[in-house]
């Protein structure tokens, strides 16, 4: 079973310094209180012990709460980073830069880096980034550097159908378990996730536009390209991508497009280039997006799959 977290990226004092170029580099996410002991064999256990040498490290009750609670994040547990969980105002903010997964590495999962900060990062768990360089902003209030998010309601605004997708995963692993079957349970990683959201947005994308355009005038899984739509004297190539943000799905799919555009063999005069991911496009993502139309003489737009779900699209094709 899953848990969700939200984890701070944040050295405080004196510089308040961003630690993810730090954590995407050793693929980690870390924590950095009682930061010269080696907490190896307080993992996942001696929970009493571990709230003892805190203690005796000088470590504050609310500091202790949060470096238990850290120790206590198991592979398969899914992690949004926290690039900001600090108010403007009387509003509240709650920035996410990042997604990733709980991984065990050589069969290790916490290690202490003990190093002097950039080199060291104190108290790490391993993780497969799922996404980052992004940014999702809610008016939610976040701000100590770690938190277990329970409420159901809350995972699935912050994790979307990364916890949906993880949720589906363990209802597949009770029912074999209840029906005794031999089936080695599926195991949450960051390519499980990615594998299984792309192909379900891309199966109802599919199932959406041949409803709209019919069967003949749309192809799944043709010459790699995720889809292929023929419409109004037009082709359309479409990559899709299983991120929340739309920029990470541009960055990741804008070069295979380029590429299939390339070696199509529909007229190029009449190709245009698409992108489908999760999520629309954040005041952010369109600023990058009209950059990215400006600089390109082959058309190219981006779609959220929530958008596409929501509406009748006819149009936006």
């Amino acid at each position: 079973m899953s848990n969700y977290y939200l984890i701070g990226t944040k050295y405080g004092d004196p510089n308040n310094k961003d630690i993810v170029p730090y954590c995407l580099q050793k693929n980690v996410i870390a924590i950095g209180f009682a930061w010269d002991t080696d907490l190896t064999k307080y993992y996942n256990r001696n929970e009493r012990e571990l709230e003892i040498i805190l203690q005796n490290e000088g470590e504050k009750p609310s500091s202790i709460g949060q470096v238990k609670r850290f120790m206590q994040l198991v592979p398969g547990d899914i992690v949004a980073l926290k690039g900001t969980g600090s108010p403007i105002g009387n509003t509240a903010r709650l920035d996410i830069v990042g997604y990733a997964v709980v991984t065990e590495r050589n069969g290790v999962v916490y290690q202490h880096d003990k190093e002097d900060f950039p080199q060291g990062l104190g108290h790490t768990i391993n993780v497969e980034f799922l996404e980052h360089g992004i940014k999702r902003t809610f008016e939610l209030g976040y701000g100590r550097s770690i938190h277990h998010i329970e409420d159901p309601e809350r995972i699935s605004q912050i994790f979307g159908l990364y916890a949906s997708t993880a949720e589906a995963v363990k209802k597949l692993n009770q029912i074999a378990r209840q029906k005794n079957l031999e089936e080695k349970e599926i195991e949450v990683s960051a390519k499980y996730l990615r594998t299984t959201i792309h192909n379900k947005i891309q199966q109802n994308v599919y199932d959406k536009l041949v409803s709209i355009f019919g069967l003949a005038n749309v192809k799944m899984e043709e010459d790699f390209v995720d889809l292929v739509l023929q419409s109004n004297g037009k082709t359309i190539l479409i990559e899709v991508k299983p991120y929340n943000s739309a920029r990470q799905c541009i960055v990741e799919g804008l070069g295979q497009l380029l590429n299939y555009y390339e070696r199509s063999v529909y007229d190029k005069a009449k190709l245009q280039l698409m992108i489908i991911g999760n999520k629309e496009a954040s005041k952010d993502d369109i600023e990058f997006m009209n950059f990215i139309t400006a600089s390109l003489r082959i058309p190219f737009t981006y779609h959220g799959w929530e958008e596409l779900s929501s509406k009748s699209c006819y149009a936006l094709f």
